[in-house]
């Protein structure tokens, strides 16, 4: 399974990527956030292009990605960027499947 970006996906079904953006917000196609951008599966996609309703049952995952560089206060900085970044996440998806 590839992870398209909103306008390879949306290119792959024809329409405009703002359209394919509303179907995501609508929840009509899942998408996973990587980052701040969202990503279509390309199964997904092709099933909606075939007019398959099984596109919809698969349940939407978000991750999230947090690096720090250096060797001094890894850890503090670490927790820092996670505090801030899961409120953000938790008003978009039900919930993180691991945090490595």
């Amino acid at each position: 399974m590839e992870l398209l970006h909103m306008s390879k996906a949306a290119k792959r079904l024809g329409i405009n990527p703002m359209t394919l953006r509303q179907w995501a917000l609508d929840g009509k196609i899942p998408f996973t956030w990587v980052g701040r951008e969202r990503r279509f599966s390309s199964v997904d996609a092709e099933n909606m292009k075939r007019g398959s309703g099984s596109s919809t049952a698969r349940p939407r995952l978000e991750l999230l990605y947090v690096r720090v560089s250096g060797s001094l206060g890894q850890e503090s900085s670490l927790e820092a960027q996670e505090s801030e970044l899961r409120p953000a996440r938790s008003s978009r998806s039900s919930g993180i499947a691991a945090l490595v």
